[in-house]
């Protein structure tokens, strides 16, 4: 108890010159006494004095599939799973590993985001089975052209299923309004689908879905934990290439009441 009043106490003192980073981070200043910390690449965090913070983590997006030949376009990757811990006390001078999960390449699921000591972690999302689209935070949509899901959704199904989503928001720390992650990739067009365009992507950073025929699914970007959007095909052999999963990310910001 005498340690938690006593980060208590700090907490709204703490600022960006009191811990060190060996990764890439961004520092947010939300108001006087509010801040973020925003961990993009993995490394070692030391606070140099005791806190409590909230923490938000994301895991890698996973990649979309590959267009199957014969019609189907393929299925977009699930977005990483997301994960809010609130009031986590973190010691002063203690060396704390932070994993940001890797999107998964074309084809392949993404990897965890973790925090060590704390035992928190979020897992990647799920390659899809073509042509049906991967689960994750939000799903993959299913061939051909299914949407990506967003906010926990799952996948829009078409000629085969989306995948599923968490079923509970992806927003920054669980709260409404708040920045959107981990959407599902969109499916990759196919000839069941008259040639048409690959699905849209979810919102929160999912990618879209390649055209038909054999157009490449798009890469998500880094730091949303976005599935890679599925490649499209024709009607014969001709297939499209998945796209890439956005890596993860892990936030902690200051305890807010």
């Amino acid at each position: 108890m005498r340690l938690i009043r006593k980060a208590l106490m700090v907490m709204g003192g703490f600022t960006s010159t009191d811990f060190t980073y060996t990764g890439t981070y961004v520092w947010v200043q939300d108001t006087s006494s509010n801040w973020r910390l925003k961990f993009l690449t993995s490394g070692t965090f030391t606070p140099l004095k005791p806190v409590v913070v909230d923490a938000f983590l994301v895991g890698g997006g996973a990649g979309g599939r590959d267009g199957a030949a014969n019609l189907r376009g393929g299925g977009g990757g699930g977005g990483g799973r997301t994960m809010t811990a609130l009031s986590q006390m973190l010691s002063a001078n203690t060396a704390y590993s932070v994993v940001i999960g890797a999107g998964g390449a074309r084809n392949a699921s993404g990897g965890t985001s973790s925090l060590s000591l704390l035992n928190l972690s979020a897992a990647g999302g799920t390659a899809a089975t073509n042509p049906v689209g991967g689960a994750g935070g939000s799903g993959g949509g299913g061939g051909d052209s299914g949407a990506g899901g967003s906010d926990g959704s799952n996948g829009a199904s078409s000629n085969f299923a989306g995948g599923a989503g968490q079923g509970s928001t992806t927003r920054e720390f669980a709260e409404a309004g708040a920045t959107l992650y981990a959407g599902g990739g969109g499916a990759g067009g196919g000839q069941y689908s008259y040639q048409g365009a690959g699905g849209i992507g979810g919102a929160g950073g999912g990618a879209n879905g390649g055209a038909a025929a054999a157009g490449t699914g798009g890469s998500a970007s880094a730091n949303t934990g976005g599935g890679g959007g599925g490649g499209g095909s024709d009607d014969d052999s001709t297939t499209g290439a998945g796209g890439g999963g956005g890596s993860g990310i892990l936030i902690i910001r200051n305890k807010r009441n």
